[in-house]
């Protein structure tokens, strides 16, 4: 048996099925995952903290010393932080973890849990260098060396405990009437969402299929980024047009990882695939290799296995990525260009070959192709895949070792 602490430690507002204590309490029964919640840390056991990842997650002092106290009752308890509700964090992460050392906790009994892919690009980006001396903090903490970071691709069992505690009903996976070719519901705007954004208007793919553009979050702004893009991709860079929002879903009354009934009515669901770090003009200006096994899925991908539809992913090549997890994928039903893909700009050039591909075939024959036996079995395996819930069956084996 695993012995973790039974308390939630965690900021504020942060809900308990988005994190791995969560995940482990939530299917620790139905997968036999050999986790006792213990009601006491004498003895050597896994505490959970959830110290946050915005810039506005501050961890108050309080906090820490509930969490340092409950640490320091063994000498062999381990503190896990987790970070997985995002692949990145940011400066009070940093100092968070800098209390904690400096109450006494060995950096050895501290781990790290990321989204981020591979776990020791974390500590390439967030433990050294310039983002923690840019906050006043040396480029090199040494005790951070010493820190185990471990990737867990927590995003799955989110996803599927957030629709399970909804009462989000599994979707008969059967022969669909499909009228249009595109689903494409994209609310907070960053870079490369922005670029397809204008392909889509550009190219009217919008009017005949199920769109959205909400131009909000923390990039709403269009300036010479955006231009220098759309002039290589050879669309008119009418800023204004692009930023009017296009509604389809009200994103403050519908459910963010549901999908509306209209969806099933489309070939394919799209969804652009983003990153903190791939996610800025000039890493999308280049190249690849830097980037290269920096992966991982997210409820974009989730919701095609959910709701047993074929899906379309835009932006970086995710195909290899797919098969690994043991995913089918869709793009390879479809002979269309592909460049070398040298720079990561190369990338969307090959979707938007893809996009021009499907949107040249026929209705008819999209429906001939998706309704396949064949197909429909595509369907059903990934949601199968899904609900097996293997990162989360994979983490607690990682945890082993502690």
């Amino acid at each position: 048996m695993l012995p973790v602490y039974n308390q939630f430690f965690a900021i504020k507002d942060v809900i308990q099925h988005k994190t791995a204590y969560g995940h482990l309490k939530a299917y620790n029964d139905k997968f036999d995952l050999k986790v006792d919640f213990v009601n006491s840390t004498n003895s050597p056991c896994i505490i959970f903290f959830y110290p946050g990842n915005q810039t506005a997650d501050h961890v108050d002092d309080d906090l820490i010393e509930s969490v340092v106290q409950k640490v320091l009752c063994n000498r062999k308890n381990i503190l896990i932080l987790d970070t997985i509700i995002e692949d990145f964090v940011n400066p009070p992460f940093i100092k968070c973890v800098e209390k904690l050392l400096d109450k006494d906790i060995s950096a050895e009994n501290i781990k790290i849990l990321t989204s981020s892919n591979p776990p020791e690009l974390f500590r390439h980006m967030f433990f050294k260098g310039n983002f923690i001396a840019e906050h006043g903090v040396n480029r090199h903490i040494p005790k951070f060396d010493c820190i185990d970071i471990l990737s867990y691709d927590g995003f799955n069992s989110s996803f599927t405990l957030d629709l399970e505690g909804q009462k989000e009903e599994l979707p008969e996976i059967k022969p669909r009437d499909i009228k249009k070719r595109f689903s494409l519901l994209q609310k907070n705007s960053r870079y490369c969402r922005k670029i397809v954004h204008a392909y889509f208007v550009h190219n009217n793919l919008v009017e005949d299929n199920v769109y959205a553009w909400h131009n909000i979050g923390e990039d709403p702004e269009w300036g010479d980024n955006e231009i220098k893009a759309l002039e290589h991709f050879n669309i008119p860079p009418d800023l204004e047009r692009y930023k009017q929002p296009i509604l389809f879903d009200d994103v403050m009354d519908t459910h963010e990882w549901f999908i509306e009934d209209q969806l099933q009515e489309c070939a394919f669901h799209c969804y652009v695939e983003t990153s903190a770090i791939r996610d800025q003009p000039n890493t999308f200006w280049g190249e690849t290799r830097h980037h290269k096994d920096y992966y991982f899925l997210t409820e974009k991908a989730f919701k095609s296995f959910w709701y047993g539809l074929p899906y379309i992913h835009i932006s970086y090549p995710l195909e290899d990525f797919y098969h690994k997890k043991g995913y089918k994928e869709f793009k390879s039903l479809f002979d269309y260009e592909k460049v070398p893909s040298q720079y990561h700009y190369n990338y969307l050039e090959n979707d938007f070959n893809c996009i021009n591909k499907i949107q040249e075939t026929s209705i008819d024959e999209l429906n001939n192709i998706l309704n396949d036996p064949l197909i429909l079995g595509y369907l059903r395996h990934n949601r199968k895949m899904l609900l097996r819930q293997l990162p989360l069956i994979k983490l607690r084996q990682d945890l082993d070792k502690y």
